[in-house]
């Protein structure tokens, strides 16, 4: 059996290393990393290529690579949670699921996600919402004084994710907690051990990075990586406001209505929002005591690909396990999996798919086309255009 991890690696850095050689002390099963693809939980666009990222894991330790699709990637963290369980559990090889959390006391973080299938937790957290307070806001003050879990953890990230995967773990895949170490999530100061995925994506956009404090919080493969990044061009997510702009100017309220997130009349404030002069401004004319950043970022990622309430409700029954890169061990462990694995998109989808509705797609290549299309809107995000295409690329092998 295998060990799964569900992961951004965004990018992939000293933390996440730490974790894997953790893992390996304990275990010496193979390491499956679901990972998200083109853009990020917080919905912002990864800064390194999915393809990339995965032969940066590969070298890192991990065996084998899948995609978390954009459907369950762009999410909650409970959905982020809930999909990457999903398609571990779906190849029916994984038995352990290892995660990171700031409070490493695995009791209390189990008392924790029980606590969300009592009655009271749910009639508490409805009252504390329909006051105006956010979801994550409300779960956290519950769990502080249900569970006695101190509030510094329960906003933390890591630890969030860490109640979500419990709660959405089956039976037979036990959960392998390791502590997470160094920087807060939000920590946007590169430190001299453990700095987080945040601060290295700051340090960066810099004008001038500092690539000597850089390299000792990532691997020499993946210093040359974001080196080549830096001086091709990083990615921006600026660029997403001039297109959201023009899909606004024939959009109407009723069809709004129908993307996902877009609830209790944010269509009519996204409208409203559009006299925003830049991204930042227009994300920020729609935050409010419910709606952060993230998701925020989320819906507008689900506005420009029309990603519909109905659909999610639709796919998220489904599965799609397409392989981003291996090693030897992970090619082994490839025979033992018992769901359809999928290596070339062209044997799924053509890329007449992409703007011809003239066949019935299965839910799984629904799913790969949302993918392809992330793919494909990353790729605008750049001073010059990236052409880098999923009907193109295939999984990345890395020997041994």
């Amino acid at each position: 059996m295998a060990i799964g991890i569900i992961a951004e690696y965004n990018p992939f850095h000293a933390g996440h290393a730490y974790q894997i050689s953790e893992i390996k002390k304990i275990c010496a099963e193979e390491i499956i990393a679901v990972m998200s693809g083109s853009f990020t939980q917080r919905g912002s666009p990864a800064i390194l290529d999915k393809w990339t990222r995965a032969r940066l894991a590969i070298l890192g330790g991990v065996d084998l690579v899948f995609e978390l699709p954009f459907i369950s990637a762009v999410r909650s963290a409970q959905d982020f949670a809930r999909g990457g369980i999903k398609l571990l559990e779906s190849l029916g090889v994984v038995d352990k699921l290892a995660f990171g959390a700031e409070l490493d006391e695995l009791e209390k973080l189990k008392s924790a996600a029980a606590a969300f299938n009592e009655k009271f937790f749910t009639e508490k957290l409805h009252k504390d919402m329909s006051q105006g307070i956010s979801y994550a806001a409300a779960v956290t003050k519950i769990l502080s004084e249900v569970v006695g879990l101190d509030e510094k953890f329960l906003r933390q990230p890591n630890t969030i994710l860490a109640i979500e995967y419990l709660r959405a773990l089956p039976e037979k895949i036990s959960p392998l907690l390791i502590k997470r170490v160094g920087a807060a999530y939000d920590d946007l100061t590169l430190r001299e051990n453990f700095s987080s995925a945040s601060a290295i994506r700051a340090a960066l956009y810099e004008e001038s990075p500092d690539w000597e404090k850089i390299s000792a919080q990532v691997d020499d493969e993946t210093l040359n990586a974001l080196r080549a990044e830096k001086i091709s061009g990083l990615v921006d997510e600026n660029f997403l406001f001039r297109p959201i702009l023009a899909k606004l100017l024939t959009a109407r309220a009723d069809d709004l209505k129908k993307i996902y997130g877009m609830t209790e009349g944010l269509e009519f404030r996204l409208l409203n929002a559009a006299t925003a002069k830049n991204f930042s401004e227009l994300v920020g004319n729609l935050i409010g005591r419910r709606y952060t950043a993230s998701r925020i970022r989320r819906l507008l990622l689900h506005f420009l690909l029309d990603v519909t309430a109905e659909q999610i409700s639709e796919l998220d029954a489904a599965t799609c396990a397409r392989v981003l890169a291996f090693n030897e061990r992970g090619r082994a462990l490839l025979k033992k999996i018992s769901t359809p694995i999928i290596t070339k998109v062209t044997k799924h989808l053509n890329r007449r798919d992409l703007f011809e509705r003239r066949r019935e797609l299965a839910p799984y290549q629904k799913i790969l086309l949302l993918d392809v299309l992330a793919t494909n809107l990353r790729g605008l995000l750049f001073n010059e255009r990236k052409t880098q295409s999923d009907f193109s690329m295939s999984p990345i092998f890395i020997k041994s």
